[in-house]
């Protein structure tokens, strides 16, 4: 058995019944798709929370005629505070503008910014958990604050968000590798039909069962390792067709996380594995076929 036998019956497997193996590949990406298109929103949504630099652990909105410099200093007084920095109505206007340019010319002409001064705190690396929420709790009865809210729990929300879109990936690709395997295995089986003639003469003249199942399991590796790559190749044109609508037409929250592709070893892991589950659905099926 050298590997010009192997891959010139694998593919003679393959062109016995094209349908079944179009169907077969069809299903494997189709099972990869879906958990590949989860993995590619944590992906982006993971990058917005890790692209930002230090966020303010809490914020103090003001009103406009308090002195955002005693109050500034006021918190900045507290032993768990590193810094406490004042933003100004115009300062925010400019922000808004930068990271958001179709909505910020919509408020260019007005004689006021829209927005209210606000100071952002950033505590010590040796602050506890609840410090933020302790600061902002104490700064809303002072005069001239207007609102304090801690940045701790949207933070924390956010990762679990992340994290459970995650889990529910890995979760459903776990279920769909295991469709993919008894889809492999499936047409396996019905290939092993098409070709119950020939085994039976190799088996009579006396051909070992790793020749007759080899160009099996080479079929069905390939099977598994094309659906796979396809899978991949649906995610990117996904992936371009989602960038190419938002350059057109810019989304205030979705252009902010839909900026990159999955990472290297994500996506060469789509048809490594689909080839990984084409072999397991092979062996599944050939375990069940007798010998003789």
């Amino acid at each position: 058995m050298n590997s010009r036998y192997l891959f010139g019956e694998a593919w003679a497997i393959a062109k016995s019944s094209p349908r079944h193996t179009a169907i077969a590949v069809a299903l494997i990406a189709l099972a990869f798709y879906v958990p590949g298109l989860f993995a590619l929103i944590s992906r982006n949504l993971g990058r917005l929370a890790g692209s930002v630099r230090e966020p303010a652990a809490a914020i103090l909105t003001l009103d406009p005629a308090a002195d955002a410099r005693s109050i500034a200093a006021r918190v900045a007084g507290d032993p768990r505070v590193a810094k406490a920095t004042i933003v100004g109505s115009a300062a925010a206007l400019e922000r808004f503008r930068r990271a958001y340019p179709d909505l910020g010319s919509a408020i260019a002409d007005l004689d006021e910014a829209p927005f209210p001064p606000t100071i952002e705190v950033s505590l010590k690396p040796s602050a506890p958990p609840r410090a933020a929420r302790e600061v902002a709790s104490a700064a809303r009865s002072w005069p001239g604050v207007d609102a304090a809210e801690s940045e701790e729990e949207f933070a924390e929300k956010f990762r679990d968000g992340v994290r459970l879109l995650r889990g529910a990936g890995l979760f459903l690709g776990g279920l769909l590798t295991v469709a993919a395997i008894l889809s492999v295995a499936s047409a396996v089986r019905l290939a092993m039909d098409l070709h119950r003639d020939e085994i039976g003469i190799m088996r009579r003249m006396g051909a070992t069962e790793t020749a007759i199942r080899a160009p099996f399991w080479l079929h069905a590796f390939f099977e598994g390792l094309a659906g796979g790559a396809l899978s991949l190749a649906l995610l990117y044109a996904t992936y371009r067709a989602a960038a190419w609508a938002l350059a057109r037409d810019p989304h205030p929250v979705l252009s902010l996380f839909w900026v990159g592709f999955l990472d290297l070893p994500t996506a060469v892991a789509l048809p490594a594995v689909g080839a990984a589950a084409g072999f397991m659905g092979s062996l599944l099926s050939l375990s069940k076929t007798p010998k003789s």
